[in-house]
């Protein structure tokens, strides 16, 4: 017979408002049983073979909470129950330590740039009560299950919040307090909480149930501790464009790639590099170019409105090669600028350009 069928009752309340399971009651109308939602009066389907064991409303019209109700107040009892009779209860959150850097990092991630870990506590080392529907201390609000140390009133307690389909409010979860919230979908997640203790991720559980392995994601923490930003091991590399200027006026702009935390100047005799730290480098050529003009006014062919394709399409060429008395297709020093008499800056496409300004990762090593 099969034990457990999602949405029947198969525990209620007795007389004495103590949960109790339907194979542990009289059969028929002699239960004496209550539904926890509602409270009407039920009936004990307890005597079957085929079919499982459950309670039933006596008027006929099932109540639509029922089964919710149900869950939650065992729940309460179960996790309780647990916690008082065990020498070990666990708690298992995920832990983060960021990088020392990460709130000013200037550099675009692609990852949380953090370590990873598991925090596991035996909380039956720092409490030893436990009470169904207590009163948070700061918010207008009771709580499923407070957990407390009789012994020392001044540490905080943990606030235990179960549910099957309606989640806390914030105003509560967000209210300072160290609080747990567990959602439950049957009593097969209740018996397993009681067993293993409160584990965030599904992994811990996995190890026990092999194929019976079912997701915990829903359970949360609030208000405790669990990350940092001390963490200064961390590092990733970049990719970044790097641009230099040499006093003789000659510049280089390519792709290059190291340690966020290694980024530095490449050459000491540049003059200037500037290195941007961007997935996307289209268009940036053009502005460090002119940055490193506007800087130190070195002329460069590359920065003359005289400097345009070639007329077969193939590369530059200086238009003014005829009156510059210059071989139409000679590789040109394009430092020869510095002594040109016919060298232009082209003002309105270094406005054009720079009017935009380069992205907030830019580190910039001047000479």
């Amino acid at each position: 017979m099969q034990r457990h069928l999602a949405y029947r009752l198969i525990y209620a309340l007795n007389g004495t408002g103590q949960l109790i399971d339907v194979d542990n009651v009289p059969v028929g109308n002699k239960c004496g049983c209550f539904c926890p939602a509602c409270k009407e009066p039920l009936i004990a389907k307890n005597q079957g073979t085929k079919r499982m064991h459950h309670f039933a409303h006596q008027s006929g019209t099932e109540c639509d909470y029922a089964f919710e109700s149900m869950l939650h107040v065992l729940a309460k009892e179960k996790i309780r129950e647990a916690f008082l009779s065990k020498s070990e209860f666990w708690i298992e959150f995920e832990y983060k330590s960021f990088c020392t850097n990460f709130e000013e990092c200037k550099f675009l991630r692609y990852s949380e740039c953090c370590e990873s870990k598991k925090q596991r506590f035996n909380i039956k080392l720092f409490y030893d009560s436990c009470e169904q529907e207590v009163s948070y201390d700061n918010v207008n609000r009771r709580s499923d299950l407070k957990i407390f140390s009789s012994t020392n009133p001044k540490r905080s307690p943990i606030y235990l919040e179960f549910f099957v389909t309606h989640a806390s409010d914030l105003e509560k979860l967000h209210s300072g307090n160290k609080i747990i919230e567990i959602c439950i979908e049957s009593e097969d997640d209740i018996l397993r909480l009681a067993e293993n203790g409160i584990v965030e991720s599904d992994s811990y559980y996995g190890s026990y149930y092999g194929n019976m392995e079912r997701s915990f994601s829903n359970i949360k923490f609030y208000g405790f501790k669990n990350k940092d930003y001390k963490n200064s091991h961390i590092s990733n590399n970049i990719s970044f464009l790097r641009y230099i200027l040499y006093k003789s006026g000659k510049m280089r702009c390519f792709q290059e790639e190291c340690n966020c935390k290694r980024l530095a100047k490449s050459k000491a005799s540049s003059l200037l590099e500037i290195c941007v730290h961007t997935s996307v480098s289209f268009g940036i050529y053009e502005q460090v170019r002119y940055i490193g003009f506007q800087k130190f006014k070195i002329p460069n062919c590359i920065l003359c409105k005289n400097y345009v394709d070639s007329y077969n399409g193939v590369g530059k060429i200086c238009r003014l090669y005829k009156y510059l008395q210059m071989p139409q297709y000679e590789t040109i020093d394009t430092a020869r600028a510095k002594t040109c008499r016919c060298f232009v800056i082209d003002q309105e496409d270094m406005k054009s350009v720079l009017q935009n300004g380069l992205n907030k990762s830019t580190t910039i090593f001047c000479k």
